[in-house]
């Protein structure tokens, strides 16, 4: 913090005011005249009077008043002292927090000797490069010293004037601002060639203090830290302290020597100084001859800095020679004292570092190599950007040291005419880069995609993956960025969009969902204002949060983008609008630049790079000049131009050529040899002495150095750096992820547990979230009904047949079955391996489907009345008390509500009713409008496939138009891309293996063909004279007829279809119900002569000129039982006012004997309304061709009306709806029975097994 601080002046107090004679007077005479009044008043005789006190009062009161206002002419102070003082608290806190931010930024710039070993890890270790304001500036200690930003007293005209109160609260807050205590405080040792300290231990520990500090912030290149004499082993780990030229057996020798003049033949083997030497005299007698040293201050030069630092007895000749001609410091452990000629000064609290805490500091060092030549290694090169960037030759494992400072972001590119480099620094012009975003156009052939390749091989060696990302991105095919995959760096590669316009849709969720990554990112850390400010957090410790590398994205043929997607360049707006703060860096490259084509993006443009190009007009839209297009058609010659600055010719380096490196000695060579044979090299320990051949027992041969002939690899120097890093172990944040695949394998769910109606059946493609969810359907709740709807050939069937694999793997057959009804072309058959399906019925298996529909139309009126009784309120609690979970698959909706249509309806009740008791459904349909609005509306997973037209969809009609054309792709909820797993047998066999043996969903039973009678379950006893008739199917229950309640009985059905069979059955469980009553058969065919034993039977008649006569005789008989007049209520109860058996009329083949010569059974038309009273119950069976006709006929007519049941068997369409049911093929014995008052219902007829019945009507 800079500037200075102005407090106010100090308010004036007001000057005294001279009082008039009349008004000091005032107060006496009023005082004189209110005694004069009350002695008047007591004097006349008033004083009696209360009132009479009130005038005299009141001048008391006025008297009082003019005493009190008359100081009015001062002004009162209190309110100006009040603001001033809240003024100066404010001036007191800015001093406060400038005197911080003095401390802080001192403390950033000379860390304290106990904190340089975390340097590296906040990326700041060897910042430090030549040229820096801070070079070889090392801290001392801390000191008290003046403010960086003082409090500049006000101007005051007139001091006598001020208010003495506020100006005394001023000048105390300008004294204690004058200094600020504990801040570091550093001496530029490149002012003195000699420092010495004395104080034993403690100036020991400052020694070493000073030293550290070089070694953890100077970079290596630029200072040497050399040693004579013993100790300082830690500094064997540092770089500084390595020879840039000479090696010894274990690396680089030690800067190390242990006289004065053997350093001195160390050093001058360097061909060319670095910017800084620091020698450190190890020994304390100070009686080292330091002219031996004079050749190197020699060869200096005023471009290289030699200090000599030593710790010596306060007598000594080196700390006399400081004294006079250096910096000689007393060190105690409180207090450090600068000792000159004319005495001593003390100058502040001196640092200590202990020898421990040196060497965790150099051990952390060891990693920050600096390239040599020595014996194995011999740089040659003439590309300066090569050199620049260390990869002439690439070395085999590249080391990351962490770029902070000017070095962030900044590489060279290429070489200006002069072989200088040329540099791109992608940072923004706050930070003293060209960046953050830029644009490069080149011609075809003008070495655009070798530009872009270098610039991205450059910053992928010097930064890590930390510290910077890639997404690279190219249009076309894809050549310009191939091979860099392999990157750390890479988020993503995004090639041949020009081919798959999707592509292009999802590279922009990709990056808006990188830019809000960030964003929340940078909000949940502590709401930082952007990138550099988390990144200064974090590195200072403030935050514990993982890094935010800056991301360079890198489009290549970013115009032909945009003419086929022109809404993209909004994308591009946005990044360069936020890219400053979010560290999102654009550089974007064409062959041609169409006018208009940026729209808006030019402002954000901050360098140009203009290489060949086609037309003069597009050089000046680049570069503002024609140069480019006048430059020459070699490949790699442009210029870039930052801001206002004038264009830079430069040629661009060049990495996808083979790597040239040195060929190794024939000696080298030898010693390889040597060793394959078997010989085993010495291994030298690593010292802080420099190891010699001599002493490794090797052979020394020291013959002059020859420059090595190179060899040329096949490998090319981008595929070199490649390989270089593939060893980091950080990888960049993965911003792109793979389109969806064509198919997918059904994978169980890792991320939760098992849970039953639970089940990941594909993938969602979230690229927007920069993630692909599991595909989950949930059966548990709202979602407990499932609809997959797709056009033909969208994977429908498969997507079924996933849903159930999915719930099925991993549960119980006891816990949950399935009811599969395929309408499809049998994709569905094996399922039925799986223990958990109780049934698989297909098209044309009417029975089974209607046989599964009713069933669980029972089991829902089952389980709601165990709900009822066990007090579940819940599907869970049902579950938890081991009821299982059904669940009706139909494939085919569309097919199955055209061939089943009354079927139809039993699924929507399952659908309403069946999710609250543990029965979900799942349809497959080709449209959403399949479904009745009853149905879709009660449907709460929606599994949405591809739609014959986008119109269809009831998710997102623009992600539809995108979903491609292969099966079980698809629009998940939120218009995301979604992929269904493909299925098959395999997975099926593979859940069948994981079901334990015996676990089995209980298979669903059909109705038999024939029943025997005989089996058939008996009435209850409380239902005397009921009979049981057959099984209906729903449940496999009896079919109970009570003769008294449902009184008669009406058969249809077509020739063979049984109808003389159901009556021969009912006759026979008749006989043994009604021990009592008499049959009367009508039977034209003779099907049921021996149906009654003859003691039973009442009459029987095979032709109209028998049955006519005796039926006319039995309508007496029951007309003289109908009751007469003088009946009594009691009787009519009983019914007992006539005796005699009840009368079964059963009448076969009706349709024969209602003919067109009458009917003989017309004269029980009139008793046929009393039946119940006269004891009559009637059977009649006829062919159901005509049925309808009948249904009019006065005695069938008389029948019906009142209320006799109807069993529908065999027919056809054509005959016509009878009371509701149409009829349809059925075999024998088999027919709709419609009870009054009740729902049809499927039944198999008992079977009297006696001959001829297969020959039965």
């Amino acid at each position: 913090m800079t500037g200075t601080i102005a407090p106010d002046a100090p308010p004036e107090a007001p000057e005294p005011q001279p009082v008039p004679l009349m008004r000091a007077l005032m107060p006496l005479i009023m005082v004189v005249a209110v005694v004069g009044m009350v002695v008047l008043m007591f004097v006349s005789g008033m004083g009696r009077n209360p009132m009479s006190f009130m005038f005299p009062l009141m001048m008391v009161f006025s008297t009082v008043g003019m005493m009190v206002s008359g100081g009015a002419g001062n002004k009162d102070m209190a309110p100006a002292r009040k603001d001033y003082q809240r003024h100066l608290s404010s001036i007191r806190r800015a001093v406060a927090k400038a005197a911080r931010m003095q401390r802080e930024s001192a403390q950033f710039i000379h860390p304290r000797p106990g904190t340089l070993w975390q340097l590296g890890a906040m990326g700041r270790a060897c910042e430090r490069r030549k040229g820096d304001p801070d070079f070889l500036q090392l801290r001392i200690g801390v000191a008290t010293q003046q403010p960086a930003t003082p409090v500049t007293p006000p101007a005051i005209p007139a001091p006598e004037k001020l208010d003495p109160v506020s100006a005394v609260a001023l000048r105390e807050v300008i004294r204690s601002a004058r200094q600020v205590e504990g801040v570091p405080f550093a001496i530029d040792v490149s002012a003195f060639e000699i420092i010495a300290l004395t104080g034993d231990t403690a100036a020991q520990g400052l020694a070493r203090a000073m030293v550290a500090h070089s070694a953890a912030l100077h970079h290596p290149e630029d200072c040497l830290i050399a040693v004579v004499g013993d100790g300082w082993e830690w500094l064997k780990w540092t770089p500084h302290h390595g020879h840039p030229s000479v090696t010894d057996a274990c690396g680089s020798a030690r800067l190390r020597a242990a006289t004065c003049a053997q350093l001195t033949e160390l050093l001058t083997a360097i061909d060319t100084l670095p910017a800084a030497v620091l020698i450190v005299l190890a020994d304390s007698s100070g009686q080292l001859d330091v002219t031996e040293l004079t050749p190197i201050f020699d060869a200096a030069g005023s471009e290289t800095s030699v200090v000599l630092l030593t710790v010596v007895e306060a007598q000594s000749t080196l700390w006399e020679a400081a004294v006079n001609h250096g910096i000689a410091l007393v060190v105690s452990t409180t207090a450090v004292h600068a000792e000159t000629a004319s005495g001593r000064e003390e100058i502040g609290v001196p640092d200590q570092l202990s020898p421990a805490e040196a060497e965790v500091l150099g051990r952390s060092l060891a990693r920050f190599e600096v390239p040599i030549s020595a014996d194995d290694s011999v740089k040659t090169s003439e590309d300066p950007v090569m050199e620049e960037l260390g990869l002439y030759p690439p070395p085999t494992t590249l080391r990351y040291r962490p770029r902070s400072g000017s070095a962030r972001l900044r590489i060279p590119v290429g070489a200006d005419d002069g072989g200088a480099p040329v540099y791109l620094d992608f940072k923004e012009s706050a930070e003293g880069g060209m960046g953050p975003h830029g644009l490069c156009v080149g011609a075809t052939g003008s070495g655009k995609s070798e530009f872009l390749r270098t610039t991205v091989v450059g910053l992928a060696a010097t930064h890590s993956p930390d510290q910077l990302n890639f997404v690279l991105v190219d249009f076309k095919g894809g050549a310009t960025f191939l091979g860099l995959d392999q990157l750390p760096h890479v988020s993503a590669v995004i090639t041949n969009l020009e081919q798959e316009l999707i592509l292009v849709n999802r590279m922009e969720d990709a990056l808006r969902g990188e830019m809000t990554r960030r964003q929340e990112q940078l909000r949940a850390a502590g709401n930082f204002a952007g990138v550099s400010d988390y990144e200064q957090a974090r590195r200072a410790g403030q935050i514990d949060a993982p890094p935010m590398p800056a991301l360079l994205i890198v489009v290549d043929e970013f115009s032909e983008l945009l003419s086929a997607r022109p809404e993209f360049a909004e994308l591009f707006v946005a990044i360069g609008r936020l890219g400053r703060s979010l560290h999102m860096h654009l550089l974007l490259a064409s062959q041609r630049l169409e006018e208009g084509r940026l729209r808006g993006l030019e402002s954000h443009l901050s360098y140009r790079i203009g290489l060949k190009t086609f037309s003069v007009a597009e050089s000046r839209s680049v570069l503002g000049v024609p140069d480019a297009y006048h430059l020459p058609a070699i490949p790699g010659i442009g210029y870039i131009k930052s801001a206002a600055a004038e264009p830079v010719r430069f040629r661009s380096a060049y990495v996808s050529g083979p790597v040239v490196r040195p060929q190794p000695v024939d000696g080298a060579a030898a010693g390889a040899e040597q060793g394959l044979q078997g010989q085993v090299a010495a291994v030298a320990e690593f010292t802080a002495e420099n190891w010699t051949r001599e002493a490794l027992g090797a052979s020394s041969s020291d013959g002059g150095m020859v420059d090595p002939p190179v060899q040329i690899s096949e490998q090319t120097v981008l595929g070199a750096v490649v390989a270089a890093v593939s060893h980091v172990p950080t990888r960049a944040h993965r911003v792109w992820l793979p389109p969806l695949p064509e198919a997918i394998e059904l994978q169980p769910d890792e991320q939760l547990p098992r849970q039953r109606l639970t089940g990941v059946i594909g993938l969602v493609d979230k690229p927007l979230f920069q993630r692909q969810d599991p595909l989950r359907i949930d059966l548990r709740t709202t979602g407990g009904h499932v609809a997959i709807v797709g056009a033909p050939r969208s994977g429908k069937t498969t997507a079924a047949r996933t849903a159930v694999l999915a719930l099925a793997d991993g549960i119980s057959a006891r816990d949950l079955h399935f009811y599969i009804v395929d309408c499809g072309a049998g994709g569905l058959s094996d399922l039925a391996e799986l223990p958990h399906v109780a049934s698989v019925a297909h098209r044309g298996d009417e029975e089974l489907i209607r046989r599964t529909l009713g069933f669980l139309r029972r089991e829902v009126s089952r389980r709601e009345q165990l709900f009822r009784t066990n007090g579940w309120l819940s599907s869970e609690a049902a579950r938890a008390a081991g009821q299982p979970d059904s669940v009706l698959v139909i494939d085919g909706w569309g097919a199955f509500k055209t061939e089943f249509p009354a079927l139809s309806d039993d699924v929507q009740a399952l659908v309403a009713d069946g999710l609250a008791v543990g029965i979900h459904v799942l349809l497959t349909a080709h449209r959403w409008t399949d479904m009745r609005p009853a149905v879709r509306d009660l449907i709460g997973t929606r599994i949405e496939l591809r739609q014959a037209e986008s119109m269809d969809s009831m998710i997102d009609r623009k992600a539809a138009e995108l979903v491609p054309e292969s099966p079980g792709r698809g629009v998940a909820p939120g218009g995301f891309a979604m992929l269904v797993a493909l299925t098959g047998a395999a997975d099926t066999k593979r859940i069948v293996e994981t079901v334990p043996h015996g676990e089995q969903a209980p298979k669903l039973q059909l109705l038999p063909r024939r029943i025997d009678i005989a089996r058939l379950p008996r009435p209850a006893a409380a239902t005397r004279g009921a009979i049981a008739v057959g099984l209906e199917e729903a449940g496999l229950g009896a079919v109970i007829f009570h003769p008294e309640k449902d009184r008669h009985l009406l058969i249809f059905g077509s020739a063979g279809s049984g109808r003389t069979a159901a009556l021969r059955g009912i006759v026979h469980q008749l006989r043994y119900s009604q021990s009592d009553s008499k049959f009367v058969v009508i039977d034209y065919r003779r099907g049921l002569m021996e149906a009654v034993p003859q003691e039973r039977l009442a009459g029987y008649a095979g032709s109209a000129a028998v049955a006519t006569p005796m039926l006319a005789e039995l309508a007496e008989v029951l007309k003289a039982r109908l009751p007469q007049p003088d009946i009594t209520p009691a009787q009519l109860k009983a019914r007992n006012w006539w005796s005699g058996p009840t009368i079964n009329v059963i009448v076969d083949d009706y349709d024969l004997v209602a003919g067109s010569r009458g009917n003989p059974l017309q004269p029980l038309a009139e008793v046929i309304a009393h039946a119940a009273d006269i004891g009559l119950n009637i059977f009649f069976a006829r062919r159901i061709s005509g049925a309808l006709r009948s249904l009019h006929d006065p005695v069938m007519g008389a029948v019906k009306d009142q209320g006799a049941s109807v069993f529908v068997m065999d027919g056809t369409r054509d005959d016509g709806p009878i009371l509701g049911v149409k009829p349809c093929e059925q075999p024998p014995g088999r027919g709709y029975w419609v009870a009054h008052g009740q729902s049809p219902q499927v039944v198999q007829l008992g079977w009297l097994d006696t001959a001829g019945d297969q020959e039965d009507s």
